[in-house]
């Protein structure tokens, strides 16, 4: 196997870490945007704020969502390094998935405020699956944070 010249070494190295500051970028603003859907709902669920605010708050952060996510898959199409592309598609896939059923867990628990039916362990159980898809999810931002460190370190 032919060794590449250190330029373009240190040059995809560049690159590479680029695209990670900009999926550290995208991921900070998907955090921020999991904060104002939290407020909102407790809001909403405390009779602060009104269902029609609460609807156009989640439409907002939505459309936030797709925005974050479309941002972090052109930088795992950017990305020529397989596994780091990999650990980014295991992060967007825990990301689906926990926006998924953080939203489920919201629905129900309006609907066990509203309705004499009793959701608690089902609520219950769906508090456990958002627990375990957010560890899952922060475990695998550990790493990518690991690898962006290693990358830094190569072309400081």
């Amino acid at each position: 196997m032919a060794q590449q010249p250190k330029n373009e070494i240190l040059e995809k190295n560049e690159i590479l870490s680029n695209e990670l500051q900009k999926l550290l970028k995208a991921q900070n603003t998907r955090l921020e945007l999991y904060k104002e859907f939290e407020i909102a709902f407790k809001d909403y669920m405390d009779g602060k704020c009104p269902a029609d605010q609460y609807h156009s708050i989640c439409k907002i952060v939505t459309e936030g969502f797709q925005d974050v996510s479309q941002e972090i898959q052109n930088v795992e199409k950017n990305i020529s390094d397989k596994i780091i592309a990999g650990m980014i598609r295991t992060l967007q896939e825990a990301e689906k998935e926990k926006l998924e059923k953080t939203a489920k867990l919201q629905m129900l628990m309006i609907q066990a405020k509203e309705s004499d039916k009793d959701y608690d362990e089902t609520i219950k159980e769906y508090k456990e699956s958002v627990k375990e898809i957010t560890d899952k999810a922060y475990e695998v931002w550990d790493e990518l944070r690991e690898e962006m460190h290693g990358v830094a370190s190569l072309i400081c």
